[in-house]
């Protein structure tokens, strides 16, 4: 016989999963907790309940979906692929299909809102969950002598805003794969022609 979930653990998995949703969708500063609230029809206080406040919460959100892309990464990265680029490209892709929005806005544009300890700890999990796997792989590559492979990660993550949206895209008309496969070539082998 299965181990029933108690309600309060329900509950609190429930706003974990509605905050993602509008998190993500429409970063800190655009979302309340009235917002996240009406979603589950539970009252604001019922969500201070499990959440103390909305920092909290979305320190939370930013921890769990962190968790999972750095896992979806981990997974990718013990792959063996011929082409270096195919391996991020599917890396990339396993950022998109956790954020709908570009990481690296998100995380940062938070920050004016959030406390010194809650900044901290946005930090250490993009740096853990976002940055180091990236690096992971630049690590394995031959690099410029200027540039390191943490360096590399940062342009990287920084560099991926053409995928969230039309305003930044690059060309007319691709797939997500399309989109994808473009801007990691230009990341990978830049702009100019090698002789």
């Amino acid at each position: 016989m299965a181990e029933s979930i108690p309600d309060s653990e329900n509950r609190r998995q429930q706003i974990i999963d509605a905050a993602t949703t509008l998190f993500l969708a429409r970063g800190y500063n655009q979302t309340t907790t009235r917002d996240i609230a009406k979603v589950l029809n539970i009252s604001q206080p019922a969500l201070y309940h499990h959440f103390g406040d909305k920092e909290t919460l979305f320190v939370e959100v930013v921890k769990t979906v962190g968790d999972q892309v750095n896992r979806d990464m981990k997974k990718i990265l013990a792959r063996t692929y011929t082409e270096p680029i195919d391996q991020l490209i599917d890396l990339t892709d396993a950022i998109l299909t956790r954020h709908p929005r570009d990481v690296f806005t998100l995380i940062h544009s938070s920050f004016t809102s959030l406390s010194d300890k809650h900044q901290r700890v946005l930090g250490m999990v993009f740096g853990q969950d976002y940055v180091a796997p990236i690096a992971q792989f630049f690590a394995t590559m031959s690099l410029r002598s200027n540039i390191d492979a943490r360096t590399a990660s940062s342009f990287y993550i920084t560099s991926l805003a053409p995928l969230f949206g039309d305003f930044h895209a690059l060309g007319a008309k691709q797939t997500k794969h399309e989109r994808i496969a473009q801007l990691m070539d230009l990341i990978l082998y830049g702009v100019a022609k090698n002789n």
